[in-house]
């Protein structure tokens, strides 16, 4: 079954500029690996950075929603690998399943439910610089915080999912509940919008 002209246009721009930045990218990563440079866990460390970074990029570069949300799962993804190679399986089930699965999932059905692929592209707004202010803020407290931490510390702590269960259904239980809330009333609110739209070109 052939494939839709632009889904088959996004198919090959996206597949030639992931292998033109990509690959070169990973063939660096492996050479050092190869020669001894950086050891096994740091190559795996740099190519979830790579992954994560193309993720985020695509994100808030993208002017389709719908590759936006996708380049999201992707980061997603990614951050869930480095929880992994943090020794954190229990955060990186969670990246998993709430943030590659439930809120992008929610998100692409809110998308594709309302229609937005047919509003108009916005490629200027007034939320512009709040959204550089934000940003910048963030990138200062993320720098100041990897400045601050004591990376050769060599202790871990284990946690039991006993006390992450309790820490989070009992301690935290209101916020957990708030955020499933302000899901469902995402959803429920794409529904009847999407039900809005329906009604008024039957009617028309």
């Amino acid at each position: 079954m052939p494939l839709p002209a632009q889904l088959d246009r996004a198919i090959v721009t996206g597949s030639l500029t992931a292998g033109a930045i990509g690959l070169p990218y990973i063939l660096v990563v492996s050479v050092l690996g190869i020669m001894g440079r950086i050891n096994g866990a740091e190559v795996v460390w740099w190519l979830l950075a790579g992954l994560i970074l193309v993720g985020a990029i695509g994100s808030v570069t993208s002017n389709n929603v719908v590759h936006a949300a996708l380049s999201l799962v992707v980061a997603a993804m990614g951050i869930a690998g480095m929880f992994v190679l943090l020794a954190s399986e229990f955060l990186a089930l969670v990246q998993v399943l709430v943030y590659g699965g439930g809120v992008a999932i929610l998100l692409l059905f809110a998308l594709m439910m309302t229609n937005a692929s047919d509003d108009p592209i916005v490629v200027d707004g007034s939320q512009k610089p709040f959204g550089f202010g934000v940003a910048l803020v963030m990138g200062v407290v993320l720098v100041s915080a990897m400045v601050g931490a004591s990376w050769n510390a060599t202790i871990t702590t284990v946690v039991s999912f006993r006390d992450i269960g309790t820490r989070l259904y009992r301690d935290y239980g209101v916020p957990f509940e708030v955020a499933s809330l302000v899901l469902l009333v995402a959803l429920i609110g794409a529904i009847a919008i999407a039900r809005r739209d329906t009604e008024e070109s039957d009617a028309a």
